[in-house]
């Protein structure tokens, strides 16, 4: 059975703002902004994550190429232009999920922690939308790492993934994945099985 949260909406003025440093331009010109917090004080690489098909394509254009990006095919929820559309990459393995617009299914929270556990660089293809992908990102990212996602008509967000940072966003995370907010696709499910069910996945994500 397949779980999707709704964001309730006492909780949406939490995700109006920035999480992190808002970047301004576009493509390249925001790619120069921030290469320089793509390496370490000892020169190694910092870990990247992408979320949205326009930032995702800005960094591999440039080069640059995310240890995890989720991809929807969409931009302010229209279909992206060709040439941005996520044809297969051989840098990448593919992950398909199932994540309904203004939810978070527990399809798509499982894939990021796989895909922060694994050694592979792995693109999650999104039906549905991925705009809601930053919370469980930085949630369950390690400090240091890299987030990255584009703030319509303004520029590109960078978050810093901090210990603090993960506290605040789990915390946040925790009130969506409430019950109340729970729902599946099979209508009429029992309020005690939907419990359960909401139980043994909150198990297996924290």
């Amino acid at each position: 059975m397949n779980l999707y949260f709704d964001l309730p909406k006492e909780l949406r003025p939490f995700l109006k703002n920035p999480y992190g440093t808002l970047y301004p331009g576009n493509g390249s010109e925001v790619i120069d902004q921030i290469r320089p917090l793509l390496s370490d004080a000892a020169g190694h690489d910092v870990p990247v994550v992408s979320v949205g098909d326009v930032t995702t394509y800005n960094l591999i254009s440039a080069g640059i190429f995310p240890k995890l990006c989720l991809v929807d095919r969409l931009t302010k929820r229209l279909p992206v232009p060709e040439h941005i559309s996520p044809a297969s990459h051989s840098n990448y393995c593919d992950i398909r999920v199932k994540n309904p617009a203004g939810t978070i299914s527990d399809e798509m929270v499982l894939a990021v922690q796989e895909a922060l556990l694994s050694d592979s660089n792995i693109r999650i293809c999104v039906d549905g939308e991925e705009d809601l992908a930053s919370i469980p990102v930085i949630a369950f990212s390690k400090p240091g790492t890299l987030v990255l996602y584009g703030q319509p008509d303004e520029g590109m967000v960078v978050v810093t993934v901090t210990d603090a940072k993960n506290a605040e966003m789990t915390r946040f995370f925790r009130q969506i994945l409430d019950v109340k907010n729970a729902k599946t696709a099979v209508d009429d499910v029992p309020a005690d099985i939907l419990s359960v069910e909401v139980d043994a996945f909150l198990k297996k994500v924290f």
